[in-house]
């Protein structure tokens, strides 16, 4: 079994899909736990919608590129358009992403540190 640390972000509808994409993660995984939610500021994209993400951390016996496609997977039954080239500077319904194993101590972007604390890894 691995633990990811991972990130969950919306910019369309954040207050609907939050949730549902949570549902999908949680059917993944029993052992799979969520910071706070946190609204933040676009990065590196043209846009006036503000973000809503999260830090989560999911125990599971997947590799990292299976887990992966079922991020993919959830990604696109809430409506994410994967096929879009341009998609990573776009608004978008949910953005689920892996940033590594919990023993590599993976690097997490600065916007989203406060948020290990809640998830009892030090910042």
């Amino acid at each position: 079994m691995q633990k990811y640390l991972c990130s969950l972000g919306s910019n369309i509808e954040p207050q609907s899909h939050f949730p549902k994409a949570r549902a999908a993660l949680e059917a993944l995984s029993g052992n799979i736990s969520f910071s706070r939610n946190i609204p933040t500021r676009p990065v590196n994209m043209n846009t006036k919608r503000d973000f809503l993400n999260a830090l989560f951390i999911i125990q599971t016996s997947m590799s990292a590129e299976q887990l992966k496609q079922e991020f993919n997977r959830i990604e696109e039954a809430l409506g994410r358009d994967r096929s879009d080239p341009q998609r990573s500077f776009k608004d978008r319904t949910i953005d689920i992403d892996i940033l590594g194993k919990v023993s590599d101590n993976p690097k997490v972007p600065d916007y989203l540190t406060s948020l290990l604390t809640d998830l009892g890894i030090a910042s």
